[in-house]
């Protein structure tokens, strides 16, 4: 029984807190929220009364202080769950971003430890409604279709992208792009979004300018992280409150929660590098471990307020394996001419009425066959491919913010 009893102990420290120590017990008598010991051990163990009644005897002494008089949870103990039990990873996850700022970057073993913890399991995580945390996208899914946008502020800019949408509206070669939220500078990755108006928001277009927006077929099945889902996993149902590794699993699962909203977080242009730089080393440890296989990342947008649930309505970066676009290479430029403006009477200085004409080749087989790439190298192989038929240019004639005012208070501090 006194072993039984550390047992407990050492759960309801682990996953509960007292309640009946708070100001509104104490000073104002009302009752505690949540359970007394006895309903807690009845939920634990599920003991016998007489069972419950010797565990709550040894409880009451083991929590009494001698020296102060004082019983550590109080005379009538009552408890809740903890809300949250991401402290200690939590502590190794600061730990770890400070050696990430100040001690090595590149190669960084307390890195990889922690980023394996946190993340080298979740091909078994569910939720608690069952759902898996790597879902597929692409040929036969609900998403075969990824939408990106480009902004432009000139027209001989936007013209020359058109001429080979394939390179200009897709990723950027290799060594070329910028840095972004889950790419380093020069690795190149491909952001899109499940939904038009998500794809445009993204981009933040100024007033005044034009937004290319492109259709990418997905050429194959790619497993993707589903950052909301895996912010809502829930421990195994074999897990057992008295097993050591279940307080690892619940700190886990709390401070996954915490971290996929860290994630997708809105950035200030000014901090971006700074704050960038953590997701950055999520993506390319996901994007390389062996065991997962993942092809990309899908996650709510944080430039709009639509249901974070809703897959139809998502960012999605795919990783640099799996964001090559069919025809994007340089030889594939030469063959399309490009109209922007039409005239007529009404309107002599032209109005926009963008077309693309391309060459019909006749001797290159691989313009009629996109799957002639099926025996090369699968790191060389095309995932995606632009729809040429699908190609929209939006005008950006104003921008609409959803926004919340607060009131500033002026306060006269008359001197004395």
């Amino acid at each position: 029984m006194a072993n039984l009893a550390d047992r407990c102990d050492a759960v309801i420290d682990s996953f509960y807190e007292a309640s009946s120590l708070s100001d509104a017990v104490i000073i104002y008598d009302r009752t505690p929220e949540g359970e007394t010991l006895s309903e807690v051990l009845n939920n634990i163990v599920s003991p016998r009364q007489k069972v419950t009644d010797d565990l709550i005897e040894l409880l009451t002494e083991m929590w009494f202080d001698y020296s102060a008089h004082e019983h550590l949870y109080g005379d009538d103990p009552w408890f809740i769950e903890k809300t949250s039990l991401a402290e200690p990873m939590n502590k190794d996850w600061s730990k770890m971003e400070q050696s990430l700022l100040h001690e090595a970057r590149f190669i960084n073993p307390e890195v990889a430890k922690v980023l394996e913890v946190v993340f080298g399991s979740i091909h078994n995580d569910k939720t608690r409604e069952g759902k898996l945390v790597i879902v597929e996208l692409g040929v036969d899914c609900e998403i075969d279709t990824l939408y990106r946008a480009r902004v432009f502020q000139t027209l001989n800019a936007m013209e020359v992208a058109l001429s080979h949408p394939e390179r200009h509206i897709g990723p950027p070669p290799s060594g070329v792009g910028v840095s972004g939220r889950m790419n380093a500078k020069g690795i190149s990755v491909f952001y899109g979004a499940t939904d038009k108006n998500i794809a445009i928001s993204e981009v933040r277009p100024p007033v005044g300018s034009h937004v290319i927006l492109a259709a990418f077929k997905l050429l194959r099945t790619f497993r993707v992280l589903d950052l909301c889902q895996l912010g809502s996993i829930a421990l195994k149902s074999t897990s057992s409150p008295f097993d050591p590794a279940t307080v690892i699993e619940a700190s886990r699962r709390d401070f996954l929660k915490i971290l996929t909203q860290r994630l997708v977080m809105p950035v200030m242009p000014e901090l971006a590098e700074q704050n960038y730089l953590i997701s950055q080393v999520i993506a390319d440890f996901l994007s390389t471990h062996p065991e997962l296989k993942l092809d990309g990342i899908i996650f709510s947008s944080a430039q709009t307020n639509t249901n974070s649930q809703d897959t139809r309505n998502r960012n999605v970066i795919l990783f640099n394996k799996a964001s090559k676009v069919l025809h994007a290479e340089d030889c594939y430029g030469g063959n399309s001419s490009v109209h922007l403006f039409d005239y007529d009477e009404d309107c002599p200085s032209g109005f926009l009425m963008p077309e693309i004409y391309t060459k019909e080749c006749q001797n290159d087989m691989e313009d009629h066959n996109e799957f002639l790439w099926i025996d090369k190298d699968h790191n060389d192989k095309p995932t995606l491919k632009l729809d040429r038929d699908a190609i929209e240019i939006y005008e950006i004639e104003g921008v609409e913010y959803q926004k919340t005012c607060h009131k500033v208070l002026h306060t006269i501090v008359r001197s004395i």
